[in-house]
């Protein structure tokens, strides 16, 4: 079995893989104090919830994009598991010729998800991620990593309408019955989660328009969300065709393959 950890800003993914198939699949808050020792102790309380062993993992991937837990993660990893410890880093092999500028200024997650993308659907493809940020990222039908947008996530706008307005409350991230809303919560949220697919769906149709000369002879695009918010903010854009919500566990395990060998 292969465990793959995706250390993201908010939460921190855990998946074992058995084989091709998500055999038990975690999400906890990242918390940038974690000590290796707190790292192994959550391992272990998640392992023994799915009434798994240790000794069952032959080996580790690990895509952080939170520099403190990298070693983190490494450690705790090396001290629970007696195998291989892959870390994806800017030497990894993704298949992909990298056209960002600098190659290694992108984000190693982004490099995962589209890698699985290409992977899972074969054709140009736009991904986006709904997490601490929302990225949206383009691969071509060539293995062209051709970079993206970045934009604010849907949490941190909410955290921030929040910290800056004193009589506005917290809301729950759904979509409220009416845009127009005539309460203040759902008001909020007809803001918030509204307004927000209408930049993504802006930012999908601009990047889609720019894809036009990368999609090959088939002239298709594939459009896909994955991350934490997908589920909300994903059946608003017509335009996404997929939610992959274990895009990035699926690039970690064929990076696992693809760079150190079968399991």
């Amino acid at each position: 079995m292969l465990l793959a950890l995706d250390i993201g800003n908010t939460n921190i993914t855990v998946g074992v893989w058995n084989g091709d198939v998500l055999r038990a699949q975690w999400r906890f808050s990242t918390g940038r104090e974690r000590t290796a020792d707190e790292f192994s102790a959550l391992l272990k309380t998640c392992f023994d919830l799915e009434d798994l062993q240790f000794s069952q993992i032959e080996g580790v991937a690990i895509c952080s994009v939170v520099p403190p837990l990298t070693p983190i993660a490494r450690e705790s990893s090396t001290r629970c598991f007696a195998c291989d410890v892959f870390t994806v880093d800017k030497n990894t092999d993704f298949g992909l010729t990298n056209d960002y500028n600098p190659p290694e200024a992108v984000g190693a997650d982004r490099l995962v998800n589209a890698l699985a993308a290409r992977q899972k659907f074969g054709n140009s493809c736009l991904i986006v991620d709904f997490g601490t940020a929302t990225t949206v990222d383009a691969v071509s039908h060539d293995a062209h990593y051709l970079g993206g947008a970045i934009a604010p996530g849907l949490g941190i706008a909410s955290d921030a309408l929040y910290a800056a307005a004193a009589k506005l409350p917290r809301v729950a991230l759904v979509a409220p019955d009416f845009a127009l809303a005539r309460d203040t919560s759902s008001s909020m949220q007809s803001g918030l989660v509204f307004g927000y697919a209408g930049l993504v769906k802006e930012l999908v149709e601009r990047c889609s328009l720019e894809m036009q000369p990368h999609l090959g002879a088939n002239r298709v695009l594939v459009v896909i969300a994955t991350g934490g918010l997908a589920e909300i903010i994903a059946p608003l854009i017509p335009a996404i065709s997929h939610i992959e919500p274990n895009l990035t566990l699926d690039g970690l395990r064929l990076l696992w393959h693809k760079n150190v060998g079968k399991i």
